[in-house]
């Protein structure tokens, strides 16, 4: 019954969603595109302002920076996100769009929810662990991730945010709009393809021998292989104890190799939308989980935990893209 009344309601505010939508699109090709803002960002800032304005997740800080970024800014918010959350709270409707962490296994419908839930999880359980808590968090490709402003209170950790210059500009710009505190966020500008961030983060006050947390969400499947290892190893030369939370395409969804053509297509589409390119996934062993094994196997990182997306009696596709909590030993 909920999920009719709140099919019924979006019915109704349609007209308000579609404005929103026309509105968001034209801003991504003709603003955030062309000033090479990450759009890509996007996604899993909007996962997050759904989960918040349904009410199964709050995060209040990217709500209040939504208002203020060049795609979701201003009229957009309230179009589209405003009018859609209203729809649930009123409807009573949780579905898997909006969930939570939402139920297993993980699915297409799922999957965003599901990612924020584990490096969520992962992040606090190495920042506030009894031994060898990690006193430093950074945020490769940082995009609009709020993490660095919902940190466990009573502890001081340094936090240093990681992208490209445009996007970091934009994001503080969006910050100071907002009033958000972020004196104890360091911002660092690097292009991954391009540049060694490790040298860029201890150009701007990073300490290499405390033990660190490395989120790295949502990043690799854009980058080519060199820079994925070189990442991996420099996150390797950090001190044990320290964590790497990490997600990875499988290679074959990459490229497209039977029964994953179709969903390959789709993303490949999606990306190109954004300007975007998949180049990176994992070879994939007897499981995902193996070729990733098989592929940190070189260096002192290992795979403690993960969560992937596909291999349901459902879809009856193997595993595609998973999560991955590595550990440095």
């Amino acid at each position: 019954m909920r999920a009719l009344i709140f099919v019924l309601l979006t019915v109704l505010a349609l007209p308000l969603l579609i404005c929103g939508l026309v509105i968001y699109t034209w801003r991504v090709r003709r603003i955030v595109i062309p000033q090479n803002i990450s759009g890509t960002a996007h996604e899993p800032f909007g996962g997050r302002l759904a989960m918040h304005v349904a009410g199964t997740y709050k995060d209040e800080v990217a709500y209040k920076i939504a208002h203020h970024t060049p795609g979701y800014g201003g009229i957009v918010r309230f179009l589209f996100w405003d009018t859609l959350g209203f729809c649930a709270k009123l409807s009573g409707f949780k579905g898997s769009f909006f969930a939570y962490p939402g139920p297993r296994p993980s699915t297409l419908m799922t999957m965003m929810s599901h990612r924020a839930y584990f490096f969520n999880q992962s992040i606090q359980d190495v920042l506030t662990r009894e031994d060898n808590p990690a006193t430093q968090l950074v945020v490769l490709g940082a995009g609009f991730d709020t993490r660095c402003y919902n940190l466990p209170e009573g502890k001081d950790f340094k936090c240093f945010e990681v992208d490209m210059s445009p996007t970091l500009k934009e994001k503080k710009r969006a910050l100071q709009l907002a009033e958000v505190p972020h004196n104890h966020v360091t911002f660092v500008e690097t292009d991954f393809n391009q540049e060694t961030w490790m040298e860029s983060l201890l150009n701007s006050g990073f300490n290499p021998n405390l033990t660190t947390y490395v989120l790295w969400e949502g990043v690799t499947m854009y980058l080519v292989e060199e820079a994925v290892r070189d990442t991996l190893n420099l996150i390797a030369s950090l001190p044990t104890g320290s964590v790497v939370g990490a997600d990875f395409f499988s290679q074959d969804l990459i490229q497209g190799n039977p029964p994953l053509e179709k969903i390959s297509k789709s993303m490949h589409t999606g990306m190109k939308y954004y300007s975007e390119d998949l180049q990176f996934g994992i070879p994939t062993g007897e499981t995902l989980s193996e070729g990733l094994e098989e592929y940190l196997s070189e260096s002192e990182l290992k795979l403690a935990r993960f969560e992937h997306v596909g291999s349901t009696e459902k879809d009856k596709k193997p595993p595609w893209y998973f999560f991955a909590h590595i550990e440095k030993h």
